[in-house]
């Protein structure tokens, strides 16, 4: 940390020169505009297709409500809560119908068209909480699993949230789900897990629960659903899909490869969903005859916050499973949810022509220079995450919270900046002098930066730098 807070001090020749002159190069709107959209209360959800030996699978919808996605209650008289102090509660509450037939999202009359429901089944828990900052957390959560046996075929499902109390339920898309013969699997035929445990008698799979998404900087493992043929190994690779393309096009060379040999093969049947604790377990006996299965880990701590392309090919090269997945920052800063916004803000310790070339060229070409630019300012070069961009762009966020006033944004205002590039003062103290504005004293290690009242609303002007 000491490290980081040098390199950010580095800059501060560059920025107290510009302090006064320093003019809004991008509208406080397109900052506003992301953090609505990193506020935003998260759910994820997403299902499984785990064959079974007489053709049918076992089908599961798993979910992940956030707390802050989840509306909560006071605690009544009479309720017996699991803590005894918990002082909130949410009744969390999910349907899963399940129909005949593929649903056509693109034509309207499909989709409002009713097919024959062939499974129902709800979901019912209560969470308890001890305080109102855990109600609006985003890395707390409930979590559970609604699962069936299914008959091959075409499928669609319907998943329905009850918020809190309410008769009124929020529903998900009609999603298209097929049961199908080993070697169609695809995108069903890769299953992201946590980690992965075997033992002679069964293998025991904690699922991911961010949907489609794995966590950034944390490895993962994968569980693969094999044909049963007589290939002896099988190649997974991982390709970083391009910045800004909508078609999905993969970089030509795999950010990873890993071979997939008998060892790291099985054979099991009888597969189900199991709640264990906080986690969601697949477990899956070993058997000599069964459904082959296979599983690797992924390195996912060497790779960069993006998209990327799975693929499972035979000794042949024929492609076996392929399935995208999102590379999920949870505390990601919010100015990086954007690669403009993100080259914008980096004006308080950059002069313009540096500015300048950082903001020309394509999307591509514009996160590849910026990408350099905190490469070569990297701390632990070693490691894909870059602890000093983050505490830089955290900064940033910080300051918008604690010096926003109706004028301008925080990080626009004097005492704003002066946190991005300085970080927390070691002491601050206030004076009032009579018949002159307040003033604000930060207190630094090696500076003291002066700021004087402008308004009655929390402006303040950096007038002295001792």
């Amino acid at each position: 940390m000491n490290k980081i807070l040098l390199l950010l001090l580095s800059f501060s020749l560059f920025f107290i020169s510009k302090v006064d002159a320093q003019q809004r190069s991008a509208p406080p709107s397109e900052y506003e505009s992301l953090l609505q959209r990193a506020d935003q209360p998260r759910a994820y959800t997403n299902h499984i297709v785990i064959p079974k030996t007489d053709g049918s699978a076992t089908f599961g919808v798993i979910f992940r409500l956030d707390y802050d996605f989840i509306p909560f209650l006071r605690v009544r008289r009479g309720m017996n809560p699991d803590p005894e102090d918990a002082e909130y509660f949410a009744p969390v509450r999910m349907g899963l119908e399940i129909f005949e037939g593929h649903v056509n999202e693109s034509r309207r009359a499909d989709r409002q068209r009713q097919t024959r429901s062939v499974f129902r089944e709800n979901y019912r828990d209560t969470v308890f909480v001890r305080t109102f900052e855990e109600t609006k957390s985003r890395f707390d959560h409930a979590q559970g699993f609604l699962s069936t046996t299914l008959q091959p075929g075409k499928y669609n499902y319907n998943l329905q949230l009850a918020r809190g109390e309410s008769v009124r339920e929020q529903s998900s898309q009609r999603r298209n789900v097929s049961i199908a013969e080993l070697d169609t699997l695809k995108s069903a035929g890769i299953v992201l897990l946590s980690d992965m445990d075997r033992s002679d008698d069964n293998a025991t799979a904690t699922l991911l629960n961010f949907g489609s998404n794995v966590l950034y900087g944390q490895n993962y493992d994968l569980l693969f659903i094999l044909p049963d043929d007589d290939s002896e190994e099988y190649q997974l690779s991982v390709y970083r899909l391009r910045s800004g393309d909508s078609t999905r096009k993969a970089e030509s060379s795999p950010t990873f490869e890993a071979t997939l040999n008998r060892d790291d093969t099985f054979k099991g049947r009888n597969a189900r969903l199991e709640k264990s604790g906080d986690d969601i377990n697949l477990r899956i006996d070993r058997a000599d005859s069964g459904i082959r299965f296979g599983s690797l880990s992924v390195p996912n701590n060497e790779f960069e916050n993006a998209r990327y392309k799975l693929e499972l090919k035979n000794g042949e090269g024929e492609l076996i499973s392929e399935r995208i997945v999102n590379s999920q920052w949870l505390d990601m800063p919010v100015s990086l949810l954007n690669i403009d916004v993100a080259i914008n803000m980096l004006r308080f310790i950059v002069d313009d022509d540096k500015l300048r070339q950082l903001r020309s060229g394509s999307s591509s070409e514009k996160e590849r220079k910026f990408r350099e630019f905190w490469a070569e300012r990297d701390p632990t070069p070693d490691t894909e995450f870059n602890e000093l961009m983050a505490e830089y762009y955290s900064r940033i966020d910080r300051a918008y919270e604690r010096f926003t006033t109706p004028q301008n944004p925080g990080f626009e205002t004097d005492q704003g900046r002066s946190f991005i590039v300085y970080g927390e003062p070691r002491n601050i103290t206030r004076e009032f002098p009579t018949n002159a504005p307040t003033k604000e004293i930060w207190e630094y290690r090696n500076r003291t930066l002066v700021f004087e009242a402008t308004t009655g609303f929390g402006d303040f002007r950096l007038v002295e730098e001792r």
